[in-house]
């Protein structure tokens, strides 16, 4: 018996540092607090169908066949949020989202867009911003709910809405005895801030939970963001995070365990092609009518510009490469720019509006937005705009990445190949 209080006072001894060095923190929700930490968003899709969510038992009078979504914010009964857009071909579209969560879509709101901006082609609808329900318990009991921020937009060419949240938890926490103003964010835009981990492969399947931490008291987020779904470092010490799943309490307890580092880790890019590699041929949509073959131009040499309509530096070259086009007329030489990773709703609204401007060879790479497309998958490009210069036996010259006022490397390939310009 004696030996039994010993071992279990020895074992108090060993563990008590820890759990006195524990800190709990009581966070309040701030709905718009990511807005205006200025941080920034994971969206999240909620893809869109004909099937009418069983949630909603009340709606508008729709222009033509509504189409819905939803999206679960809590964990408890009320969690499912549906959604519904009514999108008739030449008319105004709307949004109608169930923000209290009571089955009527028809009080929540006129369900107007907040904007429509068209750029090159591509339509963009919102942001709109809601203050949603949020609800917490089990499926069978809520044992509390509150209003939680979300934003919501919405490309033409995208089966889906774009989600993104807005909410926060705000509050202080003691770190070395010295209270500091904190803030905890989940990106999984479903208000859910629990999502404990134990290896860097379940990570994998939810978003960070991040802790922000005003470490200087100067009203700065000078510490984090720190992912706390594992434990963590925090200067010398390693941390675990127990979280209530609505994000109200926050306890920080020092732990032997090694912290498990979850930041993203950004995939090899693969080499471009290099000099003397025979260019692979390729078959694209001829700005105008018809295909267009890498091979058509075999004993000249090609300029190959990767480019698309939603890339401003894709943009920006373009001037320049209209430039490099008349300098090179009857030099042997050709410019060929492939629109890649894009639609070709928005390469031909593009195509309409630019046609004035460049005289130079357009096309449509016609795997869009695909993984097959020619930049990625014959290329390997993974960031445009990329340049090819391929000699006029179809061998690769040089491969420049990215534009920069004042740019003449592709100026300085053309003459290695024996065209000078003026």
């Amino acid at each position: 018996m004696r030996h039994s209080l010993i071992a279990g006072v020895v074992l108090t001894l060993l563990i008590m540092p820890l759990f006195a060095w524990a800190q709990t923190a009581k966070l309040e929700l701030e709905p718009r607090g990511t807005t205006l930490a200025r941080v920034g968003y994971f969206p999240v899709r909620v893809a869109l169908s004909p099937q009418k969510p069983h949630t909603v038992k009340k709606e508008p009078a729709y222009v033509t066949t509504p189409k819905y979504g939803v999206l679960r914010v809590g964990n408890g009964p009320r969690s499912a949020i549906a959604i519904a857009v009514d999108e008739p071909e030449g008319g105004e579209w709307r949004i109608y989202v169930d923000a209290n969560s009571n089955g009527d879509l028809t009080d929540d709101g006129d369900g107007k867009w907040s904007n429509r901006s068209d750029r090159n082609g591509r339509v963009m609808y919102g942001v709109n911003r809601y203050m949603v329900r949020a609800s917490y318990g089990s499926a069978a009991k809520e044992t509390s709910s509150v209003q939680y921020g979300i934003a919501v937009y919405r490309f033409a060419d995208i089966p889906a809405l774009l989600v993104y949240r807005e909410a926060a938890r705000t509050g202080t926490i003691a770190l070395d005895g010295k209270q500091h103003k904190v803030l905890l964010i989940e990106n999984d835009s479903d208000g859910l801030f629990s999502k404990p981990v134990g290896t860097v492969e379940e990570a994998s399947k939810t978003r960070p939970v991040w802790l922000l931490v005003d470490i200087n008291d100067d009203g700065k987020w000078g510490l984090g963001p720190l992912d706390i779904r594992a434990p963590f470092k925090l200067g010398e010490k390693v941390y675990e995070a127990v979280v209530a799943p609505d994000g109200s309490n926050l306890t920080l307890r020092p732990t032997t365990k090694a912290a498990l580092d979850l930041s993203p880790k950004q995939p090899a890019r693969p080499e471009l092609l290099k000099p003397g590699t025979q260019a692979p041929d390729f078959v694209a949509e001829k700005a105008g009518g018809g295909d267009v073959k890498l091979s058509d131009y075999r004993g000249k040499i090609v300029i190959l510009d990767f480019w698309a309509t939603w890339c401003p530096p894709c943009q920006k070259s373009m001037p320049h490469l209209q430039e490099v086009h008349k300098a090179i007329q009857g030099k042997n030489a050709v410019i060929l720019a492939v629109c890649v990773w894009d639609t070709k709703q928005a390469y031909d609204a593009w195509l309409e509006t630019n046609k004035t401007k460049y005289g130079y060879q357009f096309a449509f790479d016609p795997a869009g937005r695909g993984a097959s497309s020619i930049a990625g998958k014959l290329f390997n490009v993974s960031g445009i705009p990329t340049t090819y210069i391929i000699d006029a036996q179809g061998r690769v010259a040089e491969a420049i990445v990215g534009y920069s006022d004042g740019d003449k490397r592709i100026e300085e390939a053309l003459k290695k190949l024996g065209i000078e310009l003026d």
